[in-house]
Parts: structure tokens; C-alpha cells; sequence
């Protein structure tokens, strides 16, 4: 019965192609990702854009947007209002919510909630965003490499201790104990202090002295502090007292044993990692706790439909980090999403405009190759592919882009300048035979004419800078654009595209 009840969702017509009347985009297409080019002012938000959001509002999709431009949450309260969901609206904006993303990993249900694994991972998902949107800068080489695995190991063992502590698990928290970071000289007076404590043949004047450099040395040191609340603790788990270990032989040793060199240039990878969460909009709304509207599970379990109203021309990094730390939680809520259990199961959405701003360049193509089991429908704008290019970073970026578009089946083409996005979209259309005729002329005679047939661009890379751009009122207000589905599925024209008009007026 759960089966025919998703084959029928998945069959369910959102709308027709403009112009084109028998085809149709069905939520099963929806679900396979979309991919929306143009250049500035094409209309690929007002034209495209506009009429597939507001199939899905109509249909009852619950979803999150990411906001780019200040304009963008007041085209969204629009359609919203315009489709009678008011009620479903979540604007999460300065100064109105709060979602602390570490609370949200530690509180969530399921599997894997509050492991030390996942809440690194979330940690350094802010690596990639910030580093997008300093346009790919340094790559990904094998020097970047291993500091973001020194990081990373670094940001585990916190997480661990601080838990192990029994101490708050937040950011500032975990500042605290990097900075407060024992040395090698610390680190070696402290083994010995312990050893005189814990020996039975001390005597008890030198254990009092021991107890006093031992307070000494703990004071105003919050990272020994917590070691020494995990070290007395006698009720952990065999997987805890594993955990112990390592943290002890991290701070005491590992870390501790660094050169100034090296541990400096981790200190500061993880103090730059998180400073925009120390003042500001982040310390503000992402440190405390969870709005109870903005748990991302509501958009499936409610249908609602969270606006993230931070846009990045007004809010610079601390913009991308808001929404796009959010954007990858939300992604993971629904993957974790077990389809199979509801009654009646919704479709979402993830929509980003200047999506290239949001990308990260792993995650984002292997959460969109299970989207369609996931009932999450992506639709993704940009300008054109080398903005994803540059946000994948040097190393191997244009790969990992076309991965991420090989898995967004329907591409939208609005009027672009832009050669390699051109390129990219007449290669995908694709080629047929035309006729040629040639002719050979000799000087004292008539020529021969040759008809042959050869193969030739559907469309050629020029004719998309040539489709009608939007806001032209001689042309009704109409965006142009070529609409190509990998595979094509019976096109009513018999081409692998469709070439359609959307109205920016309605």
C-alpha cells in the first residue's frame, strides 16, 4: 500500500511546460533536481524560477530557503501568500529565532544523535562554505590536507573532553580549552604533581605540596579543569573510558608535545574556523538553543516552509555560514527521513538562488544522488558553471561540479554571455545530421554540386545568448529559456529540449 501511495506521488502532475501543453514535470522530476542558468537579468528567477516554486507551494511542499539577495524573502512571502500558506511561513531573520546547529546534533532523534563524528563534521562544514566564498581560494592540496585533518582531530578530542567533563558542549566552550591548551612543560608538571599524589609512598607533607601546585596550575586553566573532572570520573562506559584515553593522550601528550610551529597554525585554523561565531549575528542566534519552529523536521512533519532571511549582500560570510550550516543540517534531516513509515508522506524542497555562494563540494552531489528517496526536491540557480568551478576550489573543482549537475536531471537555460555555459548546454542537447550541399567550381566550367549530410549542433553555443532576456516589456514580459531532461522522456516535439516562454506577470 506504501508503495502505490509514493508511485502515485511520484506520477502526480506538477505542471506543463510552458507552450507545451503535453509535457508535463511531474514530482518524481521534481524530486531528480533542478539546475537553473542565466545571466543577470534573464529571468531565471522571475521566469522559470517563479513558476516552478509556485507548483510547489500549490502542492503542498514544506521546504527551506536560502536567501542571497535582500529581495528574495519578499518574493517568497509573496508566492506564499499568493498560494493561501501563511500559516506554514517560518522566517528565521536577525534579532527573530535562534538554532544553535551543536544543540541540534546533540537533541535531534535517531541514530547517531550527539556523536562526536557527526558534530566534527558540522563543525568543519563550515571549512567549505568559507572557503567558497572566498572563490575556491587554496584548493584542496595535500598541505591543506593535513592541516584539516589536524583540525578536525583537534575539534574530536574538545568535543570529547567537554562531554567527558560534563561541561556545556558549545563553541566558546571549546575555544576555552584550545587556548588553554596544556603545554610541554605544563603538561610535564602536571604528570609529575599526579605521580606524587597517587603514590602510596609519598609522605603527607609532600602530597599537600603536590595539591597545592596541582591547584595552582589548574587555576584559571579551564582545559585542565576539565581533564581533571574526566580523569575522576568511575562510571564510564567501556566506549567512554576508550574516549578517555584518547583525550588524555591527546592533551597530555600529543597536542602538549607539538611544536610551537605546528600546534600555532592549528590553534589558528580552529580559532578563524569559528571567530564569526564569537560577536554578531552568530553569537547571537546560533549559540543558544532551538526556536521550536525551526526544527528542520517540520518541513516534512508540518509542511513548513523556513525562509533562512540572512542574505549574503548584506550579511557577507556571516550570511553563508548562517545558511549554510543550516542548509546541511536540513539536507541530513532528510536523508535521516524514513519515508516508509508515513501515513502520508509530503515532498519538500531546498531552494538556493546563487547557489554556487552555498555549495559544498562533496556532500551536496551524494545527498542529491538519494534525493528522490528522500522525497527533496533541489533547485539550484547561478549564473553559470564556472561560478560552481571556482567555488569547488582548485583541486579537481570542475569534476566535482559536473558531478553535482549530473545528478540535477533537468537544466534550465535562460539567456546567458557566458561561452562555457553555452558550450556545457549545446553539447547536452546534443547534435543531428543536416543536409549540405557543396559545390566545386572549376574556372572554364560549371561546378558540381555534392549533397551529403553532417553532423551538426541542435543548438549552437551562440543561440543562448540570443534567447529573450526577462523585464522586456515589447515582448510581454517573458523570459526565454531551453529546458533539457537527462533522459529526455518523450518530448512531445521529438527533440531532446524544449524551448519554452515563461511570464514574469501573472
Amino acid at each position: 500500500m506504501q508503495n502505490d501511495k509514493i508511485y502515485e506521488l511520484l506520477n502526480k502532475s506538477l505542471f506543463t511546460w510552458p507552450q507545451h501543453p503535453s509535457d508535463k514535470f511531474t514530482i518524481g522530476d521534481s524530486f531528480e533536481g533542478v539546475q537553473i542558468f542565466g545571466a543577470t537579468g534573464s529571468g531565471k528567477t522571475s521566469g522559470s524560477g517563479k513558476h516552478i516554486a509556485k507548483s510547489f507551494l500549490k502542492n503542498g511542499y514544506g521546504g527551506l530557503v536560502l536567501c542571497a539577495k535582500p529581495s528574495e524573502r519578499k518574493s517568497w512571502e509573496a508566492y506564499i501568500k499568493k498560494a493561501g500558506r501563511e500559516k506554514d511561513m517560518v522566517i528565521f531573520s536577525p534579532g527573530r529565532g535562534s538554532f544553535n546547529p551543536i544543540a541540534y546534533e546533540q537533541k535531534r532523534f535517531g541514530k547517531g544523535a550527539g556523536e562526536t563524528l557527526n558534530i566534527t563534521n558540522l563543525i568543519m562544514s563550515l571549512n567549505n562554505l568559507a572557503r567558497n566564498f572566498m572563490a575556491g581560494e587554496g584548493g584542496e592540496n595535500g598541505s591543506e590536507k593535513f592541516w584539516d585533518n589536524a583540525v578536525q582531530r583537534a575539534i574530536s578530542r574538545m568535543i570529547d573532553l567537554l562531554n567527558l567533563a560534563g561541561e556545556d558542549l558549545t563553541i566558546m566552550n571549546m575555544r576555552e580549552v584550545l587556548v588553554n591548551a596544556l603545554t610541554k612543560e605544563s603538561a610535564a608538571q602536571f604528570l609529575q604533581i599526579n605521580a606524587i599524589i597517587n603514590d602510596p609512598k609519598s609522605g603527607e607533607t609532600d602530597i599537600n605540596i603536590a595539591v597545592d601546585k596541582l591547584q595552582i596550575l589548574q587555576k584559571d586553566n579551564y582545559c585542565l579543569s576539565c581533564l581533571l573532572k574526566a580523569i575522576e570520573r568511575d562510571d564510564l562506559s567501556a566506549s567512554q573510558e576508550n574516549s578517555r584515553r584518547l583525550v588524555q593522550s591527546y592533551f597530555f601528550k600529543e597536542f602538549a608535545l607539538l611544536s610551537e610551529r605546528t600546534k600555532s597554525i592549528v590553534m589558528e585554523q580552529f580559532l578563524g574556523l569559528i571567530a564569526p561565531f564569537e560577536t554578531g549575528l552568530l553569537q547571537e542566534q546560533f549559540s543558544s538553543d532551538i526556536s521550536d519552529d525551526l526544527w528542520p523536521e517540520l518541513a516534512y512533519e508540518e509542511g513548513k516552509i523556513i525562509i533562512l532571511d540572512f542574505p549574503v549582500k548584506e550579511h557577507l560570510i556571516a550570511g553563508v555560514y548562517a545558511q549554510g550550516i543550516y542548509k546541511f543540517i536540513f539536507q541530513q534531516a532528510m536523508e535521516r527521513r524514513d519515508t516508509s513509515s508515513e501515513e502520508n508522506p509530503r515532498p519538500c524542497f531546498l531552494w538556493v538562488d546563487e547557489s554556487h555562494l552555498f555549495t559544498n563540494p562533496v556532500y551536496d552531489a551524494l545527498f542529491q544522488s538519494t534525493a528522490r528517496s528522500s522525497l527533496c526536491a533541489t533547485v539550484l540557480l547561478t549564473q553559470g558553471i564556472n561560478s560552481y568551478y571556482a567555488a569547488m576550489g582548485s583541486s579537481r573543482g570542475e569534476a566535482r561540479a559536473k558531478s553535482l549537475l549530473m545528478n540535477l536531471t533537468t537544466k534550465v537555460f535562460h539567456a546567458s554571455n557566458d561561452h562555457d555555459t553555452n558550450t556545457y548546454a549545446s553539447d547536452m542537447i546534443g547534435q543531428d545530421f543536416r543536409e549540405m550541399t557543396s559545390i566545386q567550381r572549376k574556372q572554364t566550367e560549371l561546378g558540381q554540386a555534392t549533397l551529403a549530410e553532417h553532423l551538426f549542433p541542435k543548438i549552437f553555443p551562440h543561440e543562448l545568448a540570443m534567447l529573450e532576456k526577462g523585464g522586456d516589456k515589447s515582448n510581454g514580459f517573458k523570459a526565454e529559456a531551453l529546458i533539457f531532461k537527462s533522459p529526455a522522456r518523450g518530448w512531445s516535439t521529438k527533440e531532446t529540449y524544449l524551448r519554452c516562454k515563461f511570464a514574469q506577470r501573472d
